[in-house]
């Protein structure tokens, strides 16, 4: 009975330490699994807040981009504001030169050109220097633009009348003179010449001033200028004369170019090659 009494006990005593070692060791596995699964979810934390970091970087260099091209709008803005305002400020500059001559014109408008001095002595004497003698022969709407011809950066005036109709799309008075500035002074571009009766000129698009004439039935042309390099002096490019004469009382015409003779097809021909005539022209009525 002693021996089995030692065995119970024994046996009671090694389930007691198997029971104690199973439960040691179960607790081990949950620590063990509860430290990987604090480890993974760190990992997966620090995972996101690297992605949101890299996300906020990103979202930071979009933002500074933004505010870059943001910046250079603005700098490019105010320097398109501060050249369209030079830009104003120079064509000011450039047209207030003619304001002598423009005040003559006013003041002719203004005076009805001076009608009631008709029969005096003091008539012409009345006009300005200025003014040619053409645009004074009868009361009419009198305008004036200006138009760099040359393109070397100062305006040219020209001074045109006529009446404007409503209906007109396009209006284009009757040219009467045309001003140049040589630096120093205004200069009539084409001194020699009286603009509004049988001889008148018109602008081309490409540079060129177009001089059309009719001395008589029997004799018309046209001529061709650019202004030289001095800004006021017309320099002839080309010339077409047309000559009238009466054979068995017929008229016949001869057509020359510079002088040399040539066929009717050449002359008119020659003449439409430069008619792409000014149209952008901005007339201002003077009062």
């Amino acid at each position: 009975m002693k021996i089995r009494k030692t065995t119970a006990v024994h046996t009671a005593a090694a389930i007691a330490l198997s029971a104690a070692f199973l439960l040691a060791g179960c607790k081990t596995d949950i620590s063990k699994n509860a430290e990987a699964d604090a480890a993974e979810e760190e990992t997966i934390t620090n995972q996101r807040l690297a992605e949101e970091n890299t996300i906020n970087e990103e979202e930071n260099a979009i933002n500074e981009k933004k505010n870059a091209i943001n910046e250079e709008n603005k700098d490019t803005e105010s320097l398109i504001r501060n050249d369209a305002a030079g830009s104003q400020k120079a064509s000011a500059e450039k047209t207030d030169i003619y304001d002598s001559v423009l005040a003559q014109y006013s003041d002719m408008v203004q005076n009805d050109f001076y009608a009631d001095l008709r029969d005096s002595d003091a008539y012409y004497s009345s006009f300005g220097e200025d003014i040619g003698l053409e645009i004074c022969l009868h009361k009419q709407d009198i305008y004036y633009a200006f138009y760099d011809i040359d393109g070397n950066g100062t305006m040219e005036l020209i001074i045109a009348g006529g009446e404007r109709a409503v209906s007109e799309p396009v209006f284009t008075p009757w040219n009467y003179d045309l001003y140049g500035y040589n630096g120093t002074h205004i200069v009539s571009i084409f001194p020699e010449m009286e603009f509004g009766g049988r001889t008148n000129f018109s602008l081309c698009e490409n540079g060129v001033i177009k001089v059309f004439y009719s001395s008589s039935a029997a004799e018309s042309g046209v001529d061709f200028y650019r202004i030289g390099s001095d800004g006021v002096t017309p320099e002839r490019i080309d010339s077409y004369t047309a000559v009238g004469h009466l054979e068995d009382d017929k008229p016949v015409f001869a057509y020359f170019q510079n002088g040399n003779e040539i066929t009717e097809e050449e002359y008119h021909s020659g003449i439409q090659n430069y008619e792409a005539a000014l149209t952008s022209l901005n007339w201002i009525q003077i009062q």
